[in-house]
């Protein structure tokens, strides 16, 4: 049995800042109910203290104390939307005001999600921050891919095959900047005319891209659906599977052993996430999501018996159009309505999210000396998640990007 290459994020990824924004900051954050992320089950009435973007103190709530009054809502970490395709500037706003104050970006058209990342680091625009994939390592890489790497231009119209010349687009994506990088592991579902059911890259090609991922300290997300794309991308080492439809039994076992994590994106599976109309490649898509999204559904439920750790990922673009309507919270929703509880679904959405970024270190939970990357929802979410679509406060390194608290 092949183990994991273990590998460690590079440091550019411990200090990517966010966009500056024109609100002051508060220092105290006063009489809030603290769910900090991590699983914890009670919520303790706090005061927390901001210095310098991060968290500084977190004390009992006092009586009276002088700070912008949270009026007894929740606290809690900023999403961390594991799996999305943001690549505008406009997504990226709407992304953090919904509360996603960190988005892992998985496939960049043009590399538009690389350059919007850069927007924000360099303070030019407001929102999340980004960590882009700078595209999607599959057998097709498709115009956009050759469009923004024309020295591949032989795999216009040929297949990309072969351990070596995989290896080879994966050490330019690295060279162009990718904070993690994206492997097919078999085809997609969202396209009439690909088939889930059907393994893209072999055991050996997925290895070749951790190996040079791994060379560069960073980690690899594969796109899978397929029973056999799952296991190949497993046992060569990736740190994530994204969606996992048909995973078996045997390849769970191997992740839990792996410390692979699960990024099912429920919520894009779902009716959802489905095109609208009765144009026949609608309807395809609709029927197959039919079919789906109970083996995806058993396959989350298995996962979660298992203790391996599930991470919330929309899959949404934030934008327009097709995945325009998902947020995190749809997210939250469905990991409830597949077995796990209130307060795992929202650590899946916050800090499990954080971890599989490489990133709880600074950020996904709420505790003394990480990022002040919080948000505030008016209800307890652990009754009633559906507060968590609105939050009424949002900080991202402790600058308030969206308050609502009238």
């Amino acid at each position: 049995m092949t183990r994991p290459i273990a590998c460690l994020l590079g440091l550019f990824l411990l200090s990517g800042p966010v966009g500056a924004v024109p609100h002051p900051t508060p220092q105290w954050l006063v009489n809030a109910h603290l769910i900090d992320g991590r699983g914890e089950a009670g919520a303790p009435l706090v005061d927390v203290r901001l210095e310098q973007g991060h968290i500084a103190e977190i004390r009992p709530a006092v009586p009276n104390a002088v700070g912008l009054d949270l009026r007894g809502g929740y606290l809690l970490p900023g999403f961390v939307d594991a799996h999305a395709h943001i690549e505008d500037p406009a997504s990226a706003r709407r992304a953090l005001l919904s509360g996603a104050t960190t988005v892992r970006v998985l496939g960049d058209a043009y590399l538009k999600g690389l350059a919007t990342r850069d927007l924000i680091r360099t303070g030019v625009i407001d929102g999340p921050e980004l960590l882009a994939s700078g595209g999607h390592i599959r057998p097709r890489l498709g115009e956009p891919f050759i469009l923004s790497f024309p020295q591949f231009g032989q795999y216009l119209e040929s297949p990309l095959t072969g351990a070596e010349n995989v290896r080879e687009v994966a050490r330019a994506v690295i060279a162009r900047g990718a904070d993690v990088l994206k492997v097919g592991a078999s085809e997609r579902a969202g396209l009439a005319y690909t088939d889930p059911r059907r393994q893209e890259l072999s055991y050996e090609e997925i290895r070749a891209v951790v190996e040079e991922a791994c060379r560069s300290g960073l980690y690899v997300a594969a796109h899978a659906h397929d029973r056999k794309g799952v296991a190949a991308a497993v046992r060569a080492g990736v740190r994530s599977i994204e969606h996992g439809t048909y995973v078996d039994d045997d390849t769970l076992q191997l992740m839990k052993h792996n410390g692979t994590f699960f990024v099912p994106t429920l919520a894009i599976m779902s009716p959802l996430g489905d095109p609208h109309g009765d144009s026949s490649e609608a309807i395809a898509l609709q029927l197959r999501t039919r079919a789906m999204m109970r083996p995806l559904r058993e396959a989350v439920r298995k996962a979660h018996a298992l203790g391996i750790t599930i991470a919330a990922g929309t899959d949404g673009t934030y934008g327009e159009g097709e995945g325009a309507a998902v947020r995190p919270a749809h997210e939250v929703e469905e990991l409830i309505a597949a077995g796990l509880s209130p307060i795992e679904a929202i650590s899946a959405a916050t800090y499990q999210s954080a971890r599989v970024l490489g990133i709880e270190g600074r950020t996904g939970s709420v505790a003394v000396g990480l990022e002040a990357d919080l948000v505030v929802v008016e209800r307890d979410p652990r009754r009633d998640s559906s507060t968590l679509f609105e939050p009424v406060l949002v900080l991202s390194n402790g600058e308030q990007v969206l308050n609502r608290l009238y």
